[in-house]
């Protein structure tokens, strides 16, 4: 079984390299900076929802949910699991960014994205969850565009993501804000 996963991971970056355009190359490496650390979900969510009433809880549980997944994610998985990059075989002269130095799964970026939107979709609007989807989806795409993830790091951080966004969320709904 792993060995097919391995496969597929080759196929997918194999196909992630063809389809480089270099105006794409600019919309991704955008993606993946506003991805970089959670800062797009700070700046466009968390902030701007502890300033408005409605959704100061939304705030809480989206910093709590973050805060969560890192911790999970990048502290005890990814350095559990410690898989190298796809882009630790390739030249530095192919890379469109600086290549990452820690490893590969999950994709911190995935997990941190869809983290983000769980939230959202549990305790807002379709007008707010649906973009931060688009959003989610675009820089867990960007990751295997520019080759620093596999197809199977980006779903793992995705999973992750959902999971650690919604216990968190059910939790805050269920003993703190109820």
């Amino acid at each position: 079984m792993f060995h097919k996963l391995r496969e597929m991971d080759e196929r997918v970056l194999k196909r992630m390299s063809e389809i480089h355009r270099p105006v794409l190359d600019k919309i991704m490496v955008m993606f993946t900076y506003a991805g970089t650390g959670g800062f797009i979900w700070w700046v466009a969510f968390v902030i701007p929802f502890l300033i408005s009433r409605r959704y100061r809880e939304t705030s809480a549980i989206m910093t709590a949910a973050l805060s969560v997944n890192y911790l999970i994610g990048e502290i005890l998985i990814k350095k559990t699991v410690g898989r190298n990059r796809p882009s630790t075989w390739i030249s530095d002269e192919d890379m469109k960014i600086n290549k990452p130095k820690d490893h590969s799964f999950p994709s911190g970026h995935s997990a941190s994205s869809f983290c983000a939107f769980t939230v959202t979709a549990w305790c807002c609007p379709p007008w707010i969850w649906i973009p931060a989807l688009v959003l989610a989806g675009a820089i867990a795409f960007s990751r295997m565009y520019l080759r620093v993830h596999y197809l199977t790091d980006v779903l793992g951080g995705i999973v992750l993501g959902v999971i650690n966004g919604t216990w968190v969320t059910l939790i805050f709904k269920t003993f703190i804000f109820k």
